[in-house]
């Protein structure tokens, strides 16, 4: 099973973002990481081709995993600032 691409984002407004909608969440991930111009500033970069998301919602941390073709091809990891390490 090969290794899946995740990006870890400490969030400022990690508060916030645990009372929004699934959609407002997936608007969140797009305009601050997908958009032109932003993607190429992560490592590893999400992939541009992708049709599909999910939202998870985990203790300490919001997941959005990105999908092409029925498989999940990224993960993009919100977590509150003082958390990342």
């Amino acid at each position: 099973m090969p290794r899946i691409p995740s990006l870890t984002l400490p969030t400022p407004n990690f508060e916030e973002m645990l009372v929004m909608s699934n959609r407002r969440l997936v608007c969140v991930l797009r305009a601050a990481v997908l958009a032109p111009g932003k993607a190429e500033r992560f490592s590893p970069r999400p992939p541009e081709d992708h049709d599909a998301y999910t939202v998870l919602h985990e203790p300490g941390r919001i997941v959005v995993q990105l999908y092409q073709n029925g498989e999940v091809v990224f993960h993009c990891c919100f977590v509150p600032p003082r958390d990342y390490a």
